[in-house]
Parts: structure tokens; sequence; C-alpha cells
């Protein structure tokens, strides 16, 4: 197939482009940059220069290809609201239009568990639990618009839309925010962490992804996750063990952290403040409110398997760590 990716220079696009490339799929991906361009080209991918805020420059690039896959999205977890909705909802939007136009056959867009978020538990829910009111970031409800525009896009597109949770595995950026907060001692477990919550590696995404180029209803929506709930705390504690941190004991009670995470939201963004607060209502919910999503639609409908365990994924960030500490100089 010829199947064209945005972000696909990101931590799960460059999993995704090298898997497409292996089973002899004919790749193309979006780059902005002189850097991005190289490192696509060297994953096996054809260059599309350009962006997502000038589609109509290179849309007609997309002519011809069976499968549009949209992952890209900006990396920030916070900022201003115009910043998620052009990067994430707008660009949706447009996207899918151009793919419209040019006759592409499949739209498969990655969202994130972040459309559902606000203040509620999320414990064994499967696709049909409705939206909030109004997501907890903006991210999440940049989302949760983008969605929409899928839903009710008129074409002859079929499109998919895969929800997956807190992406992990080597290669994640995210991590390193969490180190930085362990060295500088400014991070606190909330409730000792121990909220249920989901995950999914990044190699199960890019099988979700997969199946989805060719399987999936149409405009169905598909959570995704390892499949392995567990707690907040004993995820990230093997994952810092495997990096060689050793994980912190400190922990403030949630009856804490939700109301200082609620004035820091509010303030933040009634000045404008462009740097993260140290405890945004998204940061609140990510670790201190439980979440179980049902994968039995993405099982039905995708055949879709976890490839990937949690062991496998942490063997392989032990792997990293210590060949990169091989690599650094005495």
């Amino acid at each position: 197939m010829k199947i064209f990716v945005t972000g696909g220079s990101g931590f799960v696009g460059k999993r995704l482009i090298r898997r497409l490339a292996r089973e002899q799929h004919e790749v193309s991906a979006l780059a902005r940059s002189g850097s991005s361009t190289s490192l696509l080209e060297q994953l096996g991918a054809r260059v599309i220069r350009g962006a997502l805020d000038d589609i109509d420059e290179w849309e007609a690039q997309l002519e011809g290809h069976d499968v549009v896959i949209h992952l890209a999205a900006p990396p920030e977890f916070w900022g201003p609201w115009e910043l998620f909705y052009d990067g994430i909802t707008r660009a949706t939007r447009n996207l899918l239009a151009a793919a419209a136009r040019m006759n592409v056959k499949r739209f498969v867009f990655v969202s994130s568990e972040a459309v559902l978020q606000d203040a509620q538990p999320l414990m064994d829910i499967d696709e049909t639990a409705p939206y909030p009111r109004e997501p907890n970031s903006y991210r999440g409800k940049a989302k949760q618009l983008a969605e929409d525009e899928i839903l009710g896009f008129r074409s002859d597109v079929h499109c998919v839309i895969l929800r997956p949770p807190y992406i992990w595995g080597e290669g994640n950026k995210g991590i390193e925010n969490v180190i930085a907060k362990i060295r500088s001692g400014r991070f606190r477990w909330i409730n000792n962490g121990q909220a249920t919550i989901e995950t999914v590696h990044a190699e199960n995404v890019v099988e979700a992804i997969a199946l989805a180029c060719t399987k999936g209803g149409h405009k169905q929506v598909y959570f995704v996750t390892d499949d392995d709930p567990g707690t907040v705390r004993d995820h990230f504690e093997r994952v810092l063990e495997a990096r060689g941190i050793e994980p912190p004991a400190k922990s403030v009670p949630n009856a804490l952290a939700r109301p200082l995470a609620t004035i820091c939201d509010f303030i933040w963004k009634r000045f404008e403040l462009r740097d993260p607060p140290p405890l945004s209502k998204y940061d609140w919910y990510f670790v201190a409110v439980p979440r179980r999503y049902r994968l039995a639609k993405i099982k039905r409908d995708l055949g879709y398997e976890p490839i990937f365990t949690r062991e496998m994924g942490l063997r392989e960030i032990r792997e990293s760590t210590r060949t990169n500490e091989r690599k650094e100089p005495a």
C-alpha cells in the first residue's frame, strides 16, 4: 500500500515508519525541517516537504495514497488554546478534507484518552462513554473537537479513530520531565501513587495503527492499551529503576493536590503564563484519578492483541540505558 504519515519523526512515528517500510509498504511522510527530512529518509520514507498549516501547498502529493495516518500534534502539554486548536483540531479537519479531495481511501487518526478526562474516574468503560462537558486540558479538548470533525465529515474516506492512554517506551521524552523533578527534589506522588491507570507501549500503538490500515469500522473509535492496568507508582517505579534511577518516596494527599491543581490551572490560564504550572489539572488527573478501559471492540474489529509486554518494554529501556552509559566519556 501507499501510506502517508504525519508525525513520522516523533516517538511513535519513527517506530511506525520502520515497521511499514519493513513490511514493504511505500511510505511517504511530512517534514518541515531539514533534520526531519534526513531522519525520515533514513527510516525509509519518501519525504513531502511542508507543514500542517500549509496543506494546500502540497496536498496534490496525497493523490494515489491508500491511507493517511495522522499522528502529528504539538509536543507541548501546556500552552495557549490557539496552539492546540490550530495544531490538532484545525490541522485534522484540513488534512481530512485534503485526503478526500485527493481520493485517499482511508484515514487513521491517533487521538487520546484525554478527550474523556475531566475530574471523574473512568473505570471499566468502553467506547460508548460520553464526552465530558469540558475536558480538563486544552489538548484533550482539541483532540475531542478533532474527533467530532472526523465523525461529522461527509465523504467516501473510511475513517478510523484510535484512543491510546499514556504511551511509554524507550525514546519517550515525557519521562525526562519526571526525572528532572526527581533530581531537583520536587517530585511527589499523590496518594502514594495508588491510582489505577492504563498505559500502552509505543510498539502496541504501532500494531493498532498497522491493523487500522485495513480493518476497523467506518467512523469507529477504538481504545488501544497494553491490556495490563496497574498503579501509577508500580509503572513509574519500574521504568525509573530500568533507567537506573531510585524512585522517590514522598507523597501528598489528594485532598491537597486537587485544589492546588485547580488554583494553578486558573492562575496560569488567567494570566496567560507560558511556562507550565507546578501542577495542572491535567497533571493531577494523570496521577490521581483511576481509569481502566475495555478492549473488546478493538480485539473484535481489528484483531488487536498487544505484541509488546511490559517486561519487553522495560528490557528495551535497560539495554538502551546500559548502551548510553558505555558511550559516555569517563
